[in-house]
């Protein structure tokens, strides 16, 4: 006779990256982003739009990358704020952890307007260069 199996399996000393690990494919596009651009070092720039007074809130690091994966899947910010809540790979690209709330709809229009449009093109324009240095972006 067959029983119901738990929803849930025990996990022991499992860490947060090596869950992720085992839920991202290895050939996920993703993880070759991660690899060939310092996001970092991109979203510098960025962090003079915040001052430092007031609560931290979302590092810009984290709502550059959404946005990013926002232009390259079309998303509408609605769209955007359920793919970082449901979709792991993204939430992990993005820089949140499992358990690390999502910002909603509101927090991607309000960045843009934070960086400008001038601000955001340019560091687009610099990952697509990036891209192109491998093959993976536009046809020449």
């Amino acid at each position: 006779m067959q029983h119901p199996t738990d929803k849930t399996s025990k996990m022991l000393l499992t860490t947060e990256a090596e869950l992720f690990d085992k839920l991202i494919d290895k050939n996920d596009p993703f993880r070759k982003l991660e690899k060939i651009i310092d996001f970092d070092e991109l979203s510098e720039p960025l962090r003079e739009c915040y001052s430092d007074i007031g609560s931290d809130g979302i590092d810009v690091a984290k709502g550059f990358k959404a946005l990013l994966v926002q232009f390259w899947e079309d998303y509408s910010d609605r769209e955007m704020e359920k793919a970082l809540r449901y979709n792991i790979a993204i939430r992990w690209f993005a820089g949140f952890s499992l358990t690390e709330d999502t910002p909603d709809h509101s927090y991607f229009g309000k960045l843009r307007r934070r960086i400008g449009p001038s601000k955001l093109a340019d560091i687009f324009n610099r990952v697509n260069a990036i891209l192109k240095q491998y093959g993976l972006f536009g046809i020449d």
